[in-house]
C-alpha cells in the first residue's frame, strides 16, 4: 500500500483548526453535555465537548439507556457519515501526521477492519454493562486519545504517577497506536476506533456524499493510491457508485481533488425573459 498525501491540502488546515479550537475551553461546562463524534477526552480540561465513548460507558455501567448522546452521534451520522473522521478529529489528524514519516509501510489484512465492532459491542457497552463503568476491561482505560491528553499531562505536571497494570496497559496501547499509525495509514481508526464502528454503516445512507469525480475514469487508480482508509475508490467510480458508499471511507474528498480527468459542471443555459 502506498500514499501521496504529501501535500498541504484544505483539509489539513480545517484539521489543524479543529485541533485548536476543539481543545481552547477557558473554563465553561455547558457545552460538555453534548457529544462531539471524534476520539478526544473529555477529561481534558481543554476539551470543550463530552467524548461519546465515554458517556455510553458511563450510562452502560449504571444501566441507562444513552438516549440524547447516541442520538445526536446517530443524527450526525445521517446527516455527514464520517466526515468528522476525516476532516474534525484530532486522532485521526495525528495519525495523518505520523504516517507522512518517511518508513517502510506495511499492510493489515483486510479482516482486521472489523475488529472494532467488537471494540464497541464488548468494552463500550457489553462489559462496562455487566462489570460496572469503573472495570479495567473499558475502552477509556485503555484509550490512546486519554493517554494523550490527559495521562501525559499529568505525568509532566506531577499529579499521575507510572504505576499500576492499568498504567503501562495504556500507554503500551498508546505506543503501538502510534507505531502503527507510523507503518499504516489510519490503522486505528480502520482496526479499533470505536466511534468509527458506530459511525461506518452510516456511511451507506448519509446525506453527505463523496460524488463521482468522473465518468470516464482512465483507471490510473491515483485516488486509490491517495486515499488513507485503503478503501479502493476506483472500483466504486468505475460502477457509478459514490466512493464514500462504503464503511471505512473518512469522506477526505482525496479521490475528487486527485483525479486527473474530473467531469466539468455542467453550465445551465441562462433561462430567457418571457415578455408580459
Amino acid at each position: 500500500m502506498t500514499h501521496t498525501i504529501t501535500r498541504f491540502t484544505k483539509r489539513f488546515y480545517v484539521q489543524l483548526g479543529s485541533l485548536v479550537l476543539l481543545h481552547s475551553n477557558w473554563g465553561p461546562e455547558v457545552f460538555k453535555g453534548f457529544c462531539n463524534p471524534v476520539l478526544s477526552c473529555h477529561s481534558c480540561p481543554l476539551s470543550w465537548f463530552a467524548c461519546p465513548i465515554g458517556v455510553f460507558i458511563h450510562f452502560s455501567g449504571y444501566h441507562v439507556f444513552p438516549f440524547f448522546a447516541l442520538g445526536t452521534v446517530l443524527l450526525l451520522g445521517a446527516l455527514f457519515g464520517r466526515l468528522f473522521c476525516g476532516w474534525v478529529c484530532p486522532f485521526g489528524f495525528l495519525q495523518d501526521l505520523l504516517y507522512k514519516i518517511p518508513s517502510k509501510k506495511i499492510d493489515l489484512p483486510h479482516w482486521t477492519t472489523n475488529i472494532k465492532y467488537l471494540v464497541l459491542l464488548l468494552m463500550v457497552f457489553l462489559l462496562p454493562y455487566f462489570l460496572g463503568e469503573t472495570t479495567s476491561l473499558s475502552f477509556c482505560r485503555f484509550c490512546p486519545a486519554a493517554a494523550l491528553q490527559v495521562t501525559a499531562p499529568g505525568l509532566i505536571q506531577g499529579w499521575a504517577h507510572p504505576e499500576g497494570v492499568g498504567f503501562w496497559a495504556k500507554a503500551a496501547v498508546l505506543l503501538l497506536v502510534l507505531m502503527f499509525a507510523v507503518l499504516h495509514s489510519r490503522s486505528f481508526c480502520k482496526v479499533l476506533c470505536p466511534i468509527g464502528a458506530l459511525l461506518a454503516p452510516l456511511n451507506l445512507l448519509s446525506l453527505w456524499v463523496v460524488k463521482v469525480p468522473t465518468s470516464k475514469c482512465v483507471i490510473c487508480r491515483k485516488c486509490c493510491q491517495t486515499c488513507p482508509t485503503d478503501v479502493k475508490p476506483t472500483e466504486r467510480i468505475l460502477k457509478g457508485i459514490p466512493p464514500s458508499r462504503t464503511p471505512d471511507c473518512i469522506l477526505c474528498h482525496e479521490c475528487q481533488t486527485i483525479c486527473p480527468f474530473p467531469d466539468k459542471p455542467s453550465k445551465k443555459a441562462p433561462q430567457e425573459k418571457q415578455l408580459s
